[in-house]
């Protein structure tokens, strides 16, 4: 059936017309059609008529050029028998691999569509009618359903003797709990057998009951599930508010150790300065001691120099009144 419904999509009538390039300009073109190519318009064989060529039934005629005759050569050394086993090659035009294409795209989606199943080959008038595969498919299933259903009360059996075995073994409180299960079990059974017994109001007062026992559970679970959501929301708080109180304390401690630093930076700063200031003073002392010494001997020379021009000038004087005195006698 879905090769009738997308047939008519996939024409390759269709899909060359698509594929077609543009249209010729108005200028006549060098290269010259070649003479093998099928016709622009028209062209869709029913058949390969060549005695040389297997066509598979998947496969259109319109993939393969026109024959000049059923036994035409179709190149050199070309045949079943013959040395060269592919003659299609030389029944190719020059749409053969979109046409291909067209064909293998089709089989692909019928494929993909029959839930990866390989498509029929064959013509749709050769398959089943839908309605028999339908009532033949609903047939395995009850079969399946059965076996299944079979094999699931074996299972069951089976687990209900290994516990009627291991009684023996189990404490009180494991007893306990196993007859309350069996209990409820053998309850949930007589429920089941007196439904059929059951008037409507009695049925609708046991559905109410059930609904209002599904309706419970279901707060229970829900008050359950947000009890956790608002317990990991919690810890998720506290988690934060850790990490948020040790990245203060962190950076507390990285401003102390800052802090510390540049106390330690202003007090060797300090230091540098009064040993600088001391260093000066030193210096301005031994300056002013080397000037003074510098004075005081510039102070002596004058002195002394001035004692020696008075002693001179004295000797000088001396040496006049004598030379007077001479020249009055």
């Amino acid at each position: 059936m879905s090769k009738i419904l997308f047939r008519p999509l996939t024409q390759p009538l269709i899909l060359r017309r698509l594929s077609d390039k543009k249209k010729p300009k108005s200028k006549p073109s060098n290269t010259p059609r070649p003479p093998k190519d099928p016709p622009d318009e028209g062209y869709n064989p029913k058949s390969v008529d060549h005695d040389g060529l297997d066509v598979p039934a998947f496969v259109s005629p319109s993939s393969f050029r026109q024959f000049s005759s059923p036994d035409e050569k179709l190149g050199p050394g070309a045949g079943k028998a013959l040395c060269y086993k592919n003659a299609q090659y030389f029944g190719y035009h020059r749409f053969s691999f979109m046409e291909l294409v067209s064909t293998a795209t089709e089989l692909r989606d019928e494929r993909r569509l029959d839930g990866g199943l390989q498509a029929s080959i064959e013509p749709d008038e050769k398959t089943a009618p839908e309605e028999a595969q339908l009532e033949t498919m609903k047939k395995l299933e009850e079969e399946c359903d059965a076996i299944l259903g079979a094999q699931a009360k074996q299972i069951e059996e089976a687990k209900s003797s290994e516990k009627e075995k291991n009684i023996k073994d189990m404490s009180e409180d494991e007893l306990k709990e196993w007859c309350n299960k069996k209990e409820e079990d053998i309850k949930k059974k007589e429920q089941q057998k007196n439904l059929e017994d059951m008037s409507d109001e009695e049925l609708s007062a046991l559905c109410q009951e059930e609904e209002a026992a599904i309706k419970a559970k279901e707060e229970k679970r829900k008050k359950e599930k947000d009890e956790a959501m608002k317990k990991k929301c919690e810890e998720e708080e506290l988690k934060k508010m850790i990490e948020k109180e040790k990245e203060e304390f962190k950076k507390k401690c990285e401003e102390q150790e800052q802090k510390k630093k540049c106390e330690r930076e202003a007090e060797k700063e300090k230091c540098q300065k009064a040993r600088e200031k001391d260093a000066r003073s030193n210096e301005e002392k031994s300056v002013l001691r080397v000037f003074s010494e510098i004075k005081q001997k510039c102070m002596d020379v004058l002195e002394k120099k001035e004692c020696e021009d008075k002693q001179n000038k004295e000797a000088d004087e001396k040496a006049k009144c004598d030379s007077d005195k001479k020249d009055d006698k």
